[in-house]
């Protein structure tokens, strides 16, 4: 019996190496994923302030034309062409913001999932049969000696 004491320590010493090296693998994946996140907003922002100076350069442009053509900027067909090129921004701004947050959650599954897979690592089969090794040196060994 002597000899199961010190094989559950260093199955419980290898346990502990073990989750200390996911908790240090986990950490390092939750930095990487707000890193990821941080440049996807950053992505998104500066290509939104793009679209919107793109934007705002059509509306100049289409303006200028119709009023070279001699046509009010804010006269019926005028209002619903200009109208129309704000509704195409709006629509690819939406777009791109919903392909940002669908890229966003898909790096926040994977930490979820990496989450997941780390406490299914915890709890195999090698670790339940070491505890259970390790409780039954420990109830054989007297802790007090009289």
């Amino acid at each position: 019996m002597g000899g199961m004491l010190p094989t559950a320590a260093m199955s419980a010493l290898q346990f502990g190496m073990d989750m200390a090296q996911q908790n240090a693998s986990q950490a390092e994946a939750k930095a990487d994923a707000r890193a990821q996140t941080q440049q996807i907003q950053q992505q998104q922002e500066v290509q939104s302030r793009e679209r919107r100076d793109q934007l705002r350069r059509a509306l100049a442009t289409q303006r200028a034309r119709f009023g070279a053509q001699g046509i009010a900027a804010g006269g019926g067909s005028a209002e619903a062409a200009l109208g129309g090129l704000e509704a195409e921004a709006a629509r690819d701004e939406q777009e791109a913001s919903s392909v940002g947050t669908m890229r966003i959650n898909r790096i926040d599954d994977q930490l979820d999932w990496q989450k997941r897979r780390n406490l299914l690592d915890a709890s195999s089969p090698r670790y339940r049969s070491a505890f259970s090794l390790m409780q039954r040196s420990l109830r054989s060994v007297p802790l007090l000696d009289d």
